[in-house]
């Protein structure tokens, strides 16, 4: 399965998506902005799942520096 995402100005244009797809018998759906940005913190954390990571001591220090 693929997934398309198409990212409109205006909810008359998301309607005519969403009506297109009906007609040709796919699944569609309207995503909020915070659920945009769960998709892509998602697909980031799947990228990087098997890098080798910070101790939590390291990335601690690491933020308190750029306070």
């Amino acid at each position: 399965m693929s997934t398309i995402i198409i990212d409109v100005d205006n909810k008359s244009s998301a309607k005519l998506f969403l009506d297109l797809a009906k007609k040709m018998h796919f699944k569609a759906k309207v995503l909020t902005d915070e659920q945009k940005e769960d998709l892509a913190l998602l697909s980031i954390m799947e990228e990087r799942k098997n890098e080798v990571s910070l101790p939590v001591e390291g990335t601690l220090e690491i933020l308190r520096k750029i306070k």
